[in-house]
């Protein structure tokens, strides 16, 4: 870091740009406080505060130029390669605020690390977005018939129903013909055969229909082998 050896225009308003160096963008009104002391008592280090100033980043350092110069403090430079550990807090009621830590350079002005705070003191950076990028066209409606879909259904319409409650989609494509149905030749079921009564004598029935005859009864085997008859024991 280096302090208040800042290369200033005529007016004291503006940076006189380094070798190469590109202004990304600048904000007013923005309130910079760089604490080298780390807690100590008052003379252990350098402590610059400004409630007021121009802030600038370009792609070699981060210069501050206040708003109310004093021959103590005018303007800070710092290096973005001594910028360290670096974050953005954003309040919810407030605007955001940059802080960091910052090493020091030799003859810059501080012989230790710094505490860096910058605060925005509204809710945006002026000229943050790049200047380069084009905007975006205009929508702008058709102004002639929106064209009709030329999709056709090969489905038949969905049926009414008889409620009359039903919609059938709208197609431009004829129903197809219904497919022919075949003939069907009908055919003649068999009547179920009637029970029938068997006796000794007759039997009755369907007409037509002959029954089946009645089981015969087995004859009774005789035996091979019979005892002596009553004549030959005698």
């Amino acid at each position: 870091m280096s302090i208040n050896w800042v290369m200033l225009t005529a007016d004291g308003k503006d940076i006189v740009p380094l070798q190469n160096e590109t202004i990304f963008f600048r904000e007013h009104g923005v309130r910079f406080e760089l604490d080298s002391s780390n807690g100590g008592y008052p003379g252990a280090g350098n402590s610059y505060t400004a409630k007021s100033g121009t802030l600038l980043l370009t792609n070699q350092r981060i210069v501050f130029i206040n708003a109310t110069p004093t021959s103590y403090f005018t303007t800070a430079s710092l290096p973005i390669d001594k910028v360290q550990d670096s974050k953005l807090v954003q309040p919810w009621f407030s605007a955001a605020t940059f802080k960091a830590v910052v090493m020091p350079v030799p003859g810059g002005g501080m012989a230790q690390p710094a505490r860096l705070t910058i605060s925005f003191t509204s809710g945006k950076l002026d000229g943050a977005a790049p200047h380069h990028l084009e905007q975006l066209p205009m929508y702008n409606p058709p102004s002639g018939p929106v064209p009709t879909s030329t999709y056709t259904s090969s489905f038949p319409p969905a049926d009414q129903g008889t409620s009359g409650t039903g919609l059938a989609p709208t197609s431009t494509a004829s129903a197809p013909l219904p497919l022919p149905v075949p003939h069907v030749q009908p055919y003649m079921v068999a009547p179920a055969p009637t029970a029938t009564t068997t006796t000794a004598s007759n039997t009755t029935g369907t007409p037509g229909y002959n029954a089946p005859p009645p089981p015969q009864p087995l004859p009774i085997p005789t035996p091979s082998d019979l005892p002596p008859s009553y004549d030959e024991i005698r």
